[in-house]
């Protein structure tokens, strides 16, 4: 199987979607500073919006953005652990619950944000069942009702890229030492691929199966997203995916 990246098109001049945001997660794990390496940092694209955090005692210091010593992070992180999902990756800056904030205008089908965030409009979620490796979620914008029920879809890792893991992490917060960007979207190509139809296969960047684009070609089309191919050579490796 075959599996894609999505982008927004670049040759749009004018584009009728006027959709805009301004968002935040509810809650978030906070960035640190290690003892080890002395890096101050906080990973992004790392979020899980299915997972509530509203029964723990410690949801007020997990609501607001801030940075802690190793040892209080690690606290944290503790408590939170028993409510991830299994395969969850938690590390510093680690995001949790809906999206929630203000949004306007027009969307599309289709929103892809920053881009590792994706969303949907509702009438979108029955064309997912079947498909694997997603859940959407309701976001809690304050807007007019037809933006408000946008649905956030959670994906979680998957696969792996080449380049991505170039660095060498820190043994104690786990921070990667790399000087190398990732690819661009044209070059990409997987190191292992998928096992499901949506997966996150580094923290910035979610690749989608060939079913996926199969379901919703016509609204990617629309919502002016285009595919990239970036099976590459992993398909060789693994025939029978």
């Amino acid at each position: 199987m075959r599996y894609y990246a999505l982008r927004e098109r670049r040759d749009v001049e004018r584009s009728k979607w006027t959709g805009s945001f301004y968002f935040d997660r509810q809650w978030g794990l906070p960035g640190v500073k290690c003892p080890t390496c002395k890096e101050t940092w906080a990973a992004i694209g790392s979020d899980y919006p299915t997972v509530d955090l509203s029964s723990l005692p410690e949801k007020r210091e997990l609501e607001r953005a801030q940075c802690v010593p190793w040892e209080q992070f690690v606290e944290l992180r503790q408590r939170v652990l028993p409510l991830v999902p299994p395969g969850a990756i938690v590390e510093p800056g680690t995001g949790f619950g809906a999206l929630t904030g203000r949004a306007k205008g027009k969307f599309p089908p289709v929103v892809i944000h920053m881009p590792w965030i994706l969303l949907i409009q509702p009438a979108l979620v029955a064309r997912l069942n079947g498909l694997t490796g997603t859940i959407p979620v309701p976001t809690r914008f304050k807007a007019r009702p037809e933006v408000a029920g946008l649905l956030e879809l959670e994906v979680r890792p998957g696969g792996s890229i080449w380049g991505a893991d170039a660095g060498e992490p820190c043994r104690t917060c786990g921070h990667e030492y790399s000087d190398l960007p990732l690819p661009p979207f044209g070059e990409m190509r997987l190191n292992e691929i998928p096992t499901v139809d949506f997966a996150r296969i580094c923290r910035t960047i979610v690749v989608v199966s060939e079913r996926v684009v199969e379901r919703l070609g016509r609204e990617l089309e629309e919502s002016e997203i285009v595919t990239v191919d970036v099976t590459g050579g992993a398909l060789a490796q693994n025939p029978h995916v």
